[in-house]
């Protein structure tokens, strides 16, 4: 199967929410990742094509069947994993569903976020869908009307070794189809089961309430079991449907339905799916972070340039270098070869400089000393080289904001590397000869002893180090790996992410239970007429040859190992590793950003006056406590297998456990691309009045109008890293995204 990986800012993969027509499941269309999304996230409504209900309701027939002839099968009439050989009465059919849901509801730790659960319900939907499985129709329903409920069933986290599946968490989601009166739903202010038209994540084990107030007296005896009936009243009594009787009620089990429900990959495959989700669209916003960077860092566009990954056509790396460097497309900080933050930086000791002679002017006054003359001249010359240093870049007026002349830095930009440097060290020459003949005369002048002047030369002899820095001697050459490099390692990424995807989406639109049924179909009828057969009609044929039948639908039945989670977990194991990776050099990008020595001509930290303040200095620490972290996270869960079952059960995925490691480190990821974006954000500050590419500068405004901006230390830290982190979950991002490629003309 080739499956590409989708396009997410597609029309297509947008979300409709519940607004949108109804996903139909069941049909002849597979279930994408994205409409997982959509109803796990923004509570998109899903219904059942009515091939599906036959479908399904031929298979029930098969299980119906089977248990009236009072035949030994697996799942139907026998206990589970080592009890596999008990044989189990037809009239204890129900209490064994009850039983193994109750049994098998051990789970622990915090409550799985709300899209999860959702998504796990949808899954678990879509797979029965498939008529492999021996429910009724009428348990697909409920299931479709919890989904549309809005109720939220405390699942825990803890518990699956992801096979048989995961039927720890799974069993606590049956607990609620079933109504029994330990399952416990999140609830309101006034302690009644509540829904939400938001996603509930972090929830407190405390938030949910029990149904033990509604339904306990519907199992007042747990041997005989609830009454459908009696289950339709309790849920009336709970809120869960109102007096027309719509809404989600719960039901009893039949045979085969509580193996159903609990056996399969849904729990590890829903979080899954949702991490490919927020990876997608993470992996776009890490290439405008990267842009960013590399624009604040004045980086060289040769490793971006389409040459290079021409003569290595990795899947995705020639991709992720053109949408990069697309996005600086226009940019006057990577086409000028004049560096403004040193001419910034420049300017800020001779303000320094000045502020110190008007001191020492003061001071002399208070001492009642005359002032030398060299005082006087030397305030001159710094007026005098304060106005050059404005004018070393043209600028314009811009919305309010001075700008550099593009028509300047467009006739700079034509000249060659070697030419524009030798133009631009011509164009600093006065403002450099005006720095040192005021180094000269502050240290011919003849001042007051102890009055401080070393410091107002050193301030000078720092002016003229930056004018010198402001234009390189030579071409820059190239960027260190962590900006050069990206293009490699976030191919690896997305080349990862398509693997994953696909793996997901096949195990989204499978049959993980077991066993699995498959009816024997009449002779010679067609395809066609077989699935339009009706449940009814196929019994009918079952009944006309009982022991042909019964033979035939013995052999349907069929155990087998889809509910072992290793594609999952070895998928995911894989993801981490690459997402893990993307953040790493994500951080190093940062790590250059605050550090001086690497950041060609940016202030320490991205903060002036370093060491009064501290700047970005401890974000950098977050971000490598965060990349750090996900170190941890990437040892594999798959390699380890504890055997369970008494030994019959020897070997085991871990996937719901390699799945919850994935879904950290992508949000580990998301942090730390938030933290890139603001260090980029505060940076690019400092390369004024030289601006960015167009793309990214609609990025800044849109970056700024969400609070991510550059902010004094005097603010706490933060509230500023939540806010770049929160861009990531904008439901506006998508809709930048797109505007940011449509600015970006095709690499040539």
């Amino acid at each position: 199967m080739n499956l590409p990986l989708p396009d997410l800012l597609h029309p297509d993969h947008r979300p409709s929410g519940p607004d949108g027509a109804p996903i139909v499941l069941g049909g002849p269309s597979d279930l994408t990742v994205a409409q997982v999304a959509d109803v796990a996230r923004n509570f998109r409504l899903v219904t059942l094509h009515p091939d599906c209900i036959r479908r399904v309701g031929r298979c029930r027939q098969m299980v119906d069947f089977l248990v009236e002839q009072n035949e030994k099968v697996y799942g139907l009439t026998t206990g589970f994993g080592i009890l596999r050989d008990t044989v189990i009465p037809p009239n204890q059919a129900r209490r064994l569903q009850d039983n193994l849901i109750r049994s098998h509801a051990a789970g622990v730790g915090h409550p799985f976020d709300e899209d999860v659960v959702r998504a796990a319900i949808l899954l678990r939907i879509n797979t029965l869908c498939r008529g492999n499985s021996g429910v009724r129709p009428a348990v697909l329903q409920a299931l479709v009307d919890l989904l549309n409920s809005g109720l939220y069933p405390l699942v825990p986290e803890q518990g699956s070794v992801g096979a048989s599946g995961d039927l720890a968490p799974l069993s606590h989601l049956v607990l609620l189809v079933m109504g029994d009166p330990e399952a416990r739903v999140y609830g309101g202010p006034d302690g009644r089961p509540a829904t939400s038209n938001t996603i509930r994540r972090r929830a407190r084990r405390e938030e949910f309430v029990s149904l033990r107030p509604w339904f306990e007296s519907a199992w007042s005896d747990l041997s005989a079991g609830a009454a459908d009936h009696a289950l339709a009243q309790c849920a009336k009594e709970a809120g869960f449907v109102d007096e027309q009787g719509n809404g989600f009620c719960p039901l009893r089990l039949e045979a085969k339905e509580g193996l159903a429900l609990n056996n399969g990959t849904q729990m590890m495959t829903a979080v899954a799916c949702l991490a490919v989700v927020d990876a997608w669209m993470t992996l776009r916003v890490a290439e405008v972070a990267a842009a960013l960077s590399l624009e604040a860092n004045r980086g060289v566009r040769g490793a971006w340039l389409p040459p290079i990954h021409q003569v290595r056509p990795q899947r995705f790396q020639g991709d992720v270098a053109e949408r990069v460097i697309g996005y600086c497309t226009g940019s006057q900080i990577l086409d000028c070869y004049l560096n403004s933050a040193h001419v910034r930086r420049a300017g800020q000791h001779l303000a320094k400089a000045r502020a110190k002679l008007t001191r020492l002017r003061r001071d002399l006054g208070k001492r009642g000393m005359s002032v030398p003359a060299s005082i006087t001249w030397i305030d001159r010359g710094i007026r005098r080289l304060a106005e050059q240093l404005d004018e070393l870049i043209p600028t314009v007026d811009a919305h309010g904001q001075r700008v550099a002349d593009p028509a300047v830095i467009i006739r700079w930009s034509a000249l060659s590397p070697v030419h524009q440097i030798q133009h631009l060290d011509q164009h600093l020459q006065g403002a450099r000869q005006a720095a040192s003949a005021l180094i000269q005369t502050c240290t011919q002048a003849t001042f007051p002893r102890g009055d401080g002047s070393a410091q107002l030369e050193d301030q000078l002899v720092e002016v003229q180090n930056q004018l010198r820095k402001a234009v390189p001697t030579s071409p820059l050459v190239q960027d260190d790996y962590s900006f050069r490099c990206y293009p490699q390692v976030a191919g690896c990424a997305w080349r990862a992410l398509e693997h994953v995807h696909e793996i997901v989406v096949v195990e989204v639109n499978s049959a993980t239970d077991n066993p699995l049924l498959f009816p024997p179909q009449p002779e010679g009828l067609s395809a066609q007429d077989w699935d339009l057969l009706s449940p009814e009609e196929y019994r009918a044929w079952l009944n006309d040859s009982p022991e042909a039948s019964i033979d035939a639908c013995r052999q349907g039945v069929i155990g087998g190992g889809n509910f072992h989670g290793e594609p999952v977990a070895i998928a995911m194991d894989y993801f981490t590793i690459a997402m893990a990776e993307v953040a790493s050099i994500s951080e190093r990008r940062i790590a250059h950003l605050v550090d001086a020595h690497h950041s060609r001509g940016l202030p320490p930290f991205l903060v002036d006056d370093s060491g009064l303040n501290s700047g970005f200095m401890i974000p950098q620490y977050t971000a490598a406590s965060l990349v750090s972290e996900n170190k941890v996270l990437a040892h594999p869960a798959s390699v380890d297998s504890i055997p369970t079952c008494a030994n019959s059960e020897d070997h085991v995925s871990m996937g719901t456990i390699a799945a919850r490691k994935a879904a950290d480190v992508v949000e580990n990821l998301r942090k730390v691309v938030g933290i890139e974006l603001l260090a980029g954000r505060i940076a690019i500050e400092f390369r004024a009045p030289l601006q960015p590419g167009g793309p990214l500068r609609t990025a800044l405004a849109w970056l700024t109008a969400r609070g991510v901006e550059p902010f004094s230390d005097e603010r706490t830290m933060y509230p500023q890293l939540d806010r770049a982190r929160s861009v990531l979950d904008d439901p506006d991002l998508a809709d930048l995204l797109i505007a940011l490629q449509e600015e970006s003309p095709p690499a040539t």
